[in-house]
């Protein structure tokens, strides 16, 4: 390491020269970390938009769009006895049903007050159960410690769902046993047809003390619903069961003559209500990419130095700071390519098998004037109109081809909207992983970058060249204070040879 003198011999401000000649040293490495720094910014604007573009693909195309609970919604219409039963209609409902009900399903239950007045802080092991017992309760065994108490047993066999069985406990009414499950579906007695003493599935040890005589309780047989559908008389286990893609709960018996009548048909509010969905979440992605493309790129105000941060106000930094990173994808080629893809897309005839569709003329939807660059509108009157013509036209133009969307990533006609969309963002992301890094399958803003990428490379690239100029530039440093140095200790002998001269 090479002494640094101070300038005392020759007066000057050495470390100052030295700081000075190495600003005009330092200039290519100012640069490299500038043409890093607009990398980094680029390969971040590229996740901004690669973030949003998987939450369009992801959770709205793949998790909600192409679902045919979204697109080709359908309702359950209860009239007549409107109270007797309530109806949902899944996507694949249909037709319509006259529904009786003679009986409603039941849960098996049994009241045992063998052990009334017992505060349910009474331990089990005063009761007679011994600790490490198990107890056949239900479906499942129940295992007992020796500080559990009558609390603990419900507690216990409510928290196993194995069982099958809710417990309840009143110090004054007793233990309260009932299946989680109606009808003979119950596990709470082995023959629920003859429910008493010895068809009780609990463990005989637990009977023994909770019910030691079948009078000291209560017992009430499952009951299995009987209903008839369009005449058909059947029997179900449970309240809630499903027909032709129709959930039905009965709620009441009926009378002969008082039947309920439920009637499928399209749930045009839910339809339009996805379709605007669809609107917002398009208008989003494009919005943002639109912006990207089109944004001003400030090339006089290049990434700051440190050293120019030093001189300047933390408002100027950031001023500064957001002129030099907008525009970091304008007139990107990846963008530009998405963009037109997504524009033709919406605008395409879709053949749907049926005839060709086109969105933007049949539905509601269109794009405006050139100001607006694709962004959709959508009339809810005019799209409420066209499902009144076709209530399937919705789901035919969107789902069209989706089940193949894997087979080809090229677009067709034949591809309805969301297999096109789909398409077109799974090809910008990749184009995007290539260039950028940037995740084609996570949401995350966070998420790491793939060194592989060409953004990647060129910054690896650059890290070594910064590195080996920063040594470079060190060695520059030293030399200068060498020189320094060297000059200082000649001048120190001249003057010290003077001195002795004139003395």
């Amino acid at each position: 390491m090479v002494m640094r003198l101070t300038g005392l011999a020759s007066g000057l401000d050495i470390d100052t020269m030295v700081q000075k000649l190495m600003q005009a040293e330092k200039v290519p490495l100012n640069k490299m970390n500038q043409q890093r720094q607009l990398l980094d910014w680029k390969r971040e604007s590229y996740r901004e938009v690669s973030t949003k573009m998987v939450t369009f693909l992801q959770d709205k195309i793949k998790d909600t769009f192409s679902k045919a609970s979204s697109l080709n919604a359908q309702k359950a219409t209860v009239t007549g006895n409107t109270t007797a039963v309530t109806a949902n209609a899944s996507a694949t409902a249909s037709g319509s049903m006259t529904v009786g009900v003679t009986k409603l399903a039941t849960a098996a239950n049994v009241i045992l007050t063998g052990q009334n007045g017992k505060s349910e802080t009474t331990k089990l092991t005063d009761l007679g159960l011994t600790s490490g017992t198990s107890l056949q309760v239900g479906g499942s065994t129940i295992s007992i410690d020796e500080s559990d108490t009558i609390a603990t047993l419900v507690s216990k066999i409510n928290n196993n769902s194995a069982t099958g069985v809710t417990a309840i406990y009143d110090a004054t009414s007793g233990l309260s046993l009932t299946a989680t499950a109606s009808g003979t579906d119950g596990k709470l007695f082995t023959n629920n047809s003859a429910p008493d003493n010895n068809s009780l599935n609990i463990d005989s040890k637990l009977k023994d003390i909770f019910w030691a005589d079948p009078t000291d309780g209560t017992v009430k047989k499952a009951q299995n619903a009987e209903v008839t559908v369009n005449g058909l008389s059947m029997e179900k286990t449970s309240n809630t069961f499903t027909i032709n893609g129709v959930t039905l709960t009965l709620n009441t018996i009926t009378a002969a003559g008082s039947e309920a009548n439920v009637t499928v048909s399209k749930d045009t509010d839910a339809i339009v209500k996805s379709v605007k969905d669809f609107v917002d979440s398009y208008n989003q992605v494009l919005s943002l990419m639109n912006s990207k493309v089109s944004e001003e790129r400030y090339t006089k105000y290049a990434p700051l130095t440190s050293e120019q941060k030093a001189d300047m106000k933390e408002d100027e930094i950031t001023e500064w700071t957001n002129k030099a990173k907008s525009g970091m994808l304008k007139n990107d080629s990846i963008l530009q390519e998405a963009i037109s893809s997504m524009r033709s897309a919406i605008m395409g005839d879709v053949d749907t098998g049926n005839g060709k569709v086109n969105l933007l003329q049949g539905l509601g939807i269109s794009t405006g004037d050139y100001q607006s660059k694709g962004k959709l509108t959508l009339d809810v009157d005019k799209l409420k109109e066209a499902l009144e013509r076709n209530p399937n036209a919705v789901n035919e133009v969107f789902t069209t081809n989706y089940d193949k969307v894997y087979t080809s990533d090229k677009v067709t006609d034949k591809d309805g909207i969301l297999a096109r969309l789909q398409k077109i963002t799974t090809n910008a992301l990749k184009s995007m992983n290539t260039t950028a890094g940037v995740s084609i399958s996570s949401s995350d803003i966070t998420a790491s970058f793939m060194t592989s990428s060409t953004i990647g490379t060129q910054l690896s690239s650059l890290d070594r060249r910064i590195s080996e100029f920063t040594s470079k530039l060190n060695n520059i440093e030293t030399n200068y204070f060498k020189k320094f140095t060297a000059m200082e200790t000649a001048i120190n002998k001249y003057n010290s040879s003077a001195s002795s001269l004139f003395g």
